[in-house]
């Protein structure tokens, strides 16, 4: 028996092409315990892994998310799935089955995101806004079913009392960076440099910064602009931005660097932008701060609250 199982939404299963950062270093962090872990996916896309699998992962399922009744369950002590959606109705299922408690985690809250037009979630199944009622109903019945709902700022925390969560099984956990790890920074220079480090998808809505650098780029004639994350999460999205950087002028001055370590990039960046349409408590915003740079993001989520 595996102490936990998580149950997570995601485009690609860890033992083919990796799982986030955070769930990699979350079971990394934690030696002693042993996980299981259901990754809900749409699809079949596969690439090369980012991770080797930590020898505390005992078993890895991957489960499609228009075949859930099929899933194979592991055994655990405690289910914990880390979203409302189809990882939460999937978590209410093996509760049921095993008897055993069920913890929800919400960094993103997927029934909001839905309603504000996200057009992909996390599993990778393409929506639209008949969805949105869908997803909210799939949240108050893992709200009523879970154990214990842990988000990660107060604003997430008024979401879910609104969709129903009871209130004695709420609690705020904030998220956590490494204080200093990105120090030193360089000392400001001539050609101010700004950055979005973010995914290049529709939520973090980039081509609002990207307009807003033709306008900084008319100001500051020697600025250069940087959108640190991954391009290929929604690569229909991607080649919209780099359209509109090329229409904008911007070719030579805003550089996209696809997925890496952002943390060089806070020791040289002067300002970090977060332009997202909705967000939990954001480990940019967190990151930059840690780092000593200066953040400008908009009023959504957990933003002005961290």
């Amino acid at each position: 028996m595996s102490d936990v199982c998580l149950i997570l939404e995601g485009t690609y299963p860890y033992a083919v092409g990796g799982v986030s950062t955070w769930v990699h270093s979350l079971i990394t962090g934690l030696p002693d315990i042993e996980f299981a872990l259901i990754h809900i996916r749409a699809g079949d896309g596969e690439r090369e892994p980012k991770f080797e699998l930590p020898p505390n992962l005992r078993e890895v399922i991957v489960a499609q998310v228009d075949n859930l009744r099929y899933v194979q369950i592991p055994c655990a002590a405690i289910y914990h799935a880390l979203s409302s959606g189809f990882a939460g109705l999937l978590g209410i299922e093996l509760k049921r089955a095993s008897g055993r408690p069920l913890i929800l985690t919400e960094h993103g809250i997927c029934w909001r995101e839905a309603e504000l037009g996200a057009g992909e979630i996390e599993c990778g199944l393409q929506v639209d806004e008949s969805w949105a009622g869908r997803f909210r109903e799939m949240a108050k019945l893992v709200y009523q079913e879970a154990d214990a709902i842990v988000t990660v700022c107060e604003a997430n925390r008024r979401l879910q009392l609104a969709a129903g969560a009871p209130a004695e099984r709420c609690r705020v956990i904030p998220n956590g960076v490494e204080p200093g790890a990105s120090r030193p920074r360089r000392p400001p220079g001539k050609a101010p440099r700004i950055g979005l480090v973010g995914r290049v998808v529709p939520l973090k809505d980039v081509a609002t910064f990207i307009a807003a650098c033709r306008i900084l780029a008319d100001e500051l004639p020697e600025a250069e602009f940087f959108v640190v994350g991954p391009t290929d999460q929604d690569e229909g999205y991607y080649r919209e931005c780099a359209e509109l950087r090329h229409r904008l002028g911007l070719d030579g001055r805003l550089h996209f660097t696809g997925e890496v370590d952002p943390r060089p990039y806070y020791r040289m960046l002067d300002v970090i932008v977060l332009t997202s349409i909705s967000e939990g408590q954001p480990l940019a915003i967190l990151e930059a701060m840690a780092a000593g740079v200066p953040v400008v993001a908009t009023d959504v989520g957990g933003c002005a609250e961290t």
